[in-house]
């Protein structure tokens, strides 16, 4: 268990979206704890990530179902915490990290039975380069559920120290590990 006092964190996309579906008391009196001590921090990408899935979300389902997507990407643009920029700092050690690691580590995921195109799956790897490198500048822990790519990308800063002076390493938490 991650004791909720020893933050603040950022939260990628999909620990957000983790937190938000779970369902286990212990998750949820670990976040009631947690906001209670900080705000909810995350990358200016992980909003644009969730913004993103609301609207392609919003876009295939039918008309009686757009309302509630709607409410609730309000309600999530509402209660944002801290949103830290995408500024030259954490630009300059994104493309670090995209040049340690070009191509993304892991193949492509399926959803729905589709295997995400090569568009998006270096869309989505370039994401994580920018919210890992988020976390360094900001020098706070990701919590994240997306073990593959963050953990390459936790490896590759490691194996290179010398390209992110007084940054490193990357602490990652995995959200399952937030709550018993």
């Amino acid at each position: 268990m991650t004791d909720p006092a020893s933050g603040p964190f950022l939260f990628d996309a999909s620990a957000e979206s983790w937190l938000a579906r779970a369902q286990q008391a212990a998750v949820q009196d670990w976040l009631r704890r947690y906001l209670a001590l900080h705000q909810m921090h995350v990358s200016a990408v992980t909003v644009l990530e969730r913004s993103r899935g609301y609207a392609l979300l919003w876009r295939s389902v039918p008309e009686e179902r757009r309302s509630a997507i709607e409410t609730a990407r309000v309600a999530y643009l509402g209660q944002l915490g801290r949103v830290w920029a995408l500024d030259a700092a954490t630009a300059v050690v994104a493309g670090e990290i995209m040049a340690l690691i070009p191509q993304p580590p892991t193949s492509p995921r399926k959803t729905h039975g589709w295997a995400e195109s090569r568009q998006e799956r270096l869309s989505r790897w370039r994401f994580d380069a920018l919210i890992a490198a988020t976390a360094l500048v900001a020098r706070m822990p990701l919590i994240h559920n997306n073990a593959e790519d963050f953990e390459a990308i936790r490896s590759a800063i490691e194996r290179s120290p010398g390209r992110f002076p007084g940054l490193g390493p990357l602490e990652l938490l995995r959200s399952p590990a937030l709550a018993p």
